[in-house]
């Protein structure tokens, strides 16, 4: 929110007895979770050391949902159309592929479900790659349990930006079981940017990757694998009955990072917050702007910069009162407090609101123009385009007058000067402050009637005031502002 509403700063968007119990140590829920943690990465090391060996004593390992998905990648290099093939993930896709190149219709329809996974695993068309030399096998850094018997492995420690999810897994018949299924569309995700990086045709590629997994010279053709291994309509219509939910593999993981949340972990916090408030994925996460918010809020109290730029920009776009309403104390309090927060983790924009907030008082803050000046260049600094305009209109107007510096305020004018003809009307208004301030009442009066004849009709509730200061320049007055546009109605 800047001064007069002209610019666009208000930019984009029994706990005693629990804490004495935590205090005294670990409880016995705590181990046995710890416990369940363990059996949890244990089961994936040895998943991916007998898939790395190609050891078909692996599919011992896989969940019954896991089963179940290769049942269904058979019955695709079966039965699935072109149109069916090019509807899988390209993991999936690939694999189909591979089924329908390495195994005739007869052999591939005798096997159940355990022996397709069986022979994927022998033939090393699945699991996890041998590890090149120097290297090691991908281990779980943490574990998530859920409700339910089932948990989510991450494969390395959260980035700073994100958490490193892969794996999910399930408690069946007293033993926990990879669900390999889980990661087919991160996956997928990868090979599709490793495509775009190459610049090879997407059918080229894969068929590269498919004779590669059978050994076969030359590459058999995607025109040829495309076509299904039996015409058989009535399976194809079975499977798109049984086409496998992909976009689930996310919802345990959105049940994990609340899980995180509710321990009171900032980034958890901040994603939850992110996805909820912008509803990016309705399927699993359904949009919750005001759950959103809280989340992002708490995140940002907690000492998440990136939270808080994103709480100030959810409150200056979505959340600001309606046109002609003043905004609540209470809610320009909320704006500085995450102004401030996402400042100091370096928001260029948070820096411009902040140095607003400052010139105003607002929010709770002490009236500084010399603070609010230094965060409106270091905003300058970080690339917003307004900050000049704020520099040299806190400079120039600013009520206190031992902290007024006109001189100042007119020697970075005078890039604006120089692009004049450029300009909206709240940059010519700033113009003509900064001329009157310095004594060039004759210079103001024709910057702030350019400023007038610029002024959008949507700006029109702002006509009055530049009116007034026009009056005041041309009888040789300059112009202080003494109030507070964030307690303004909203223009």
């Amino acid at each position: 929110m800047s001064r007069d509403g002209s610019g666009d700063s208000m930019r984009r968007w029994m706990p005693t007895f629990a804490l004495v119990l935590a205090l005294l140590g670990p409880s016995r829920v705590a181990a046995d979770d710890l416990a369940e943690m363990n059996a949890v990465s244990r089961a994936w090391d040895r998943y991916a050391l007998l898939s790395s060996r190609d050891d078909p004593a692996a599919a011992d390992l896989l969940a019954a949902s896991s089963l179940r998905h290769y049942g269904f990648l058979r019955d695709a290099a079966l039965y699935a159309s072109p149109e069916q093939l090019r509807r899988l993930p390209l993991v999936d896709r690939v694999l189909a592929y591979t089924l329908r190149g390495g195994l005739d219709a007869d052999a591939l329809a005798a096997l159940d479900e355990a022996a397709v996974a069986r022979r994927c695993l022998r033939e090393g068309w699945c699991g996890v790659a041998a590890p090149e030399e120097g290297a090691t096998l991908p281990q779980l850094s943490h574990v998530t349990l859920l409700d339910g018997g089932r948990a989510v492995g991450e494969l390395a420690p959260p980035t700073g930006s994100q958490f490193q999810f892969g794996p999910e897994f399930a408690r069946e018949g007293g033993a926990w079981k990879v669900r390999t299924e889980s990661t087919v569309p991160d996956e997928s995700a990868r090979l599709q940017r490793q495509i775009a990086q190459t610049g090879v045709p997407e059918a080229d590629l894969l068929q590269q990757i498919v004779a590669g997994l059978l050994g076969a010279d030359p590459a058999p053709a995607l025109a040829v694998l495309d076509r299904p291994l039996r015409d058989d309509p009535a399976a194809r219509t079975r499977l798109n009955e049984t086409w496998p939910r992909y976009e689930q593999a996310y919802r345990a993981r959105i049940e994990a990072l609340r899980r995180k949340a509710e321990d009171g972990d900032g980034l958890a916090m901040y994603g939850l917050g992110a996805l909820l408030y912008s509803g990016a994925l309705p399927a699993v996460a359904p949009q919750d702007q005001a759950g959103g918010l809280a989340w992002l809020e708490r995140a940002s109290d907690a000492g998440h910069a990136p939270a808080a730029a994103l709480v100030l920009e959810a409150l200056s776009r979505d959340q600001r009162p309606p046109r002609g309403q003043a905004p609540s104390p209470e809610f320009v309090a909320r704006l500085a407090r995450h102004a401030r927060r996402a400042a100091e983790g370096g928001n260029g924009p948070a820096m411009a609101e902040y140095g607003s907030l400052l010139f105003n008082g607002a929010g709770g803050l002490a009236r500084d123009c010399r603070q609010a000046e230094e965060w409106s260049a270091r905003a300058e600094d970080a690339g917003v385009p307004t900050a000049r305009n704020d520099r040299v209109w806190f400079l120039a107007t600013c009520p206190i007058a031992a902290q007024r510096d006109p001189h100042r305020a007119l020697a970075l004018a005078g890039h604006l000067i120089a692009n004049a003809d450029t300009l909206r009307f709240a940059e010519l208004d700033t113009i003509a402050a900064a001329l009157a301030a310095n004594g060039r009442y004759d210079e103001a009066a024709g910057y702030q009637q350019r400023a007038l004849d610029a002024l959008p009709e949507e700006a029109a509730a702002l006509r009055p005031r530049l009116q007034r200061r026009l009056q005041d320049y041309r009888a040789g007055r300059d112009w202080v502002q003494d109030f507070d546009t964030y307690a303004e109605p909203m223009p």
